[in-house]
Formats: C-alpha cells, structure tokens, sequence
C-alpha cells in the first residue's frame, strides 16, 4: 500500500512514488485513474483546464498533486514554455510567464482539495511532484502552499531569486545526466534552479554533480545506439523512473 510506504520508508521510496505518479500523469484519465489506484491510492482524480493538468490522489495518510509535463502535440503546451518572459509571483519575486498561467488554470481546483485536507482532523500530509513542464508548475505551486515535500524531474529553471526564495519545504530536484530542460531558460535571462540536486550520471546511476566528462560520455554513448539528440533522450521519465527506482534498492 501507499500509506505504508509514505509513513514508514525512507525520501527515496516517496521519490519512487512521485516518479511513477509523475508518469502516470500523462496518461488519459480513465488508466491514470487505474495505474494510480495500483499504487495503492484509494481516491484519484485527474483535472483538466485549458490543457494544464493534474492527477490528485490520496491514501488514508497523503495527498499527491502530480502535474503532467509538456506534451509536444498539445499546442496550449508548447505556448506555455515558449512564454520565456518573467511575471510577478504571487509569492513575490517574478516567475516564467508561461509556467505561471498552467498553475493559474488549475489553482482553484486546487485549493478546493487543499481546503478540504485543512479542514480534516487529521490532516494529511501533502506532496507536489511532475517532470518537465509539470516540475515547474508543481515548484511554483509550492510558493502558494507549502507541501510536506516537492520532488521534481527534469526540471527548468523556474523564476528569479526573490521567487525561489518562497520555497520553504524539502525540494529534491532530480537531474538525468544531459537532460536538455534542465538547462533553460539560460541563467543569463535572471532564471535560477532551487532545490537540492540529485543526479544521474550517463549510466543512470547516483553520482555528486555533473562533470565534462560525464556530459561527453553521455553524447558519445548516444551517438553509438544511433540517438543523436542525447539531452532530448535524457529528459524522457521512463529513465528518470528507471534510475530512481535502483537508487532506491540501494539505498534500503
């Protein structure tokens, strides 16, 4: 079950449940409602507003908010991560326009569950996750609540100093080698990354940061199975489910 796992193991195996309901997010709503519930969530949902989207799913003791990333056919998808330019934060600080209006679109819908959890005598606790574009959405929606812990993959940079200084929780940021999104919008533009980083070097293995070496190496193995766009390759969540997954056994 879910709720045994949540209460009892370790920020790993949460990771491995925010990496799989970050998956299951960009399923269609009748398997994402049946891949979540095989997790052991008793309750999901998946909201939809003007293309942006949420799964919510709760257990006995939590509640997950997992946003769906960019999906390249979606138009109202691209138009969101071409809209580079900054706005103010609700928090404070000036966040990406593009990724602010998705979490816009969502956010009543949003608090109605959260008000819903703050009114329970035991409340539950509350986790933000997603990849891609949803890591964005789910890092500023932790600057209008403050979840229990953020766990982001593959994620941009999101909004300036000031903005992610409105993080307050736990927020493990998790890097798969030459993941091409996690190095825009450029820093040169005010954009800045938050979060402690977890990466994956070109073997999907832990490794403490990045190095030349690490990112050549990745290309060359790339180039050598024939896929010549290694940073593209690199953002794609089944790798980031498949390496936190044997992160996990390792660190039990």
């Amino acid at each position: 079950m879910a709720t045994t796992r949540m209460k009892e193991g370790s920020k790993w195996d949460r990771a491995v449940i925010a990496a799989k309901l970050s998956a299951i997010a960009y399923m269609n709503e009748k398997p994402a409602i049946t891949a979540a519930k095989k997790l052991g969530f008793a309750w999901v949902k998946l909201i939809s507003k003007d293309g942006a989207e949420v799964l919510i799913a709760k257990d006995r003791n939590d509640l997950w908010f997992a946003f769906r990333g960019t999906e390249p056919s979606k138009l109202n998808d691209v138009m969101a991560d071409l809209k580079v330019f900054k706005n103010s934060a609700m928090a404070g600080g000036k966040v990406h326009g593009g990724f602010q209006q998705e979490v816009d679109d969502l956010w009543m819908d949003i608090v109605k569950e959260l008000e819903h959890n703050d009114q329970l005598k035991v409340r539950k606790d509350v986790y933000f996750t997603g990849h891609s574009l949803g890591a964005a959405m789910a890092t500023i929606s932790s600057t209008r609540y403050q979840p229990h812990e953020l766990f982001t993959f593959g994620s941009p940079r999101v909004g300036g100093h000031r903005f992610i200084k409105n993080i307050k929780c736990r927020h493990y940021r998790f890097m798969n080698n030459n993941d091409i999104v996690c190095r825009i919008p450029p820093a040169w533009l005010g954009f800045r990354h938050h979060g402690e980083m977890i990466y994956f070097d070109r073997n999907g293995d832990h490794a403490p940061k990045s190095t030349w070496t690490d990112f050549f190496y990745g290309i060359f193995n790339s180039w050598k199975r024939f896929k010549f766009f290694d940073g593209v390759v690199d953002h794609g969540m089944p790798k980031y489910v498949h390496a936190i997954k044997k992160l996990s056994k390792k660190k039990v």
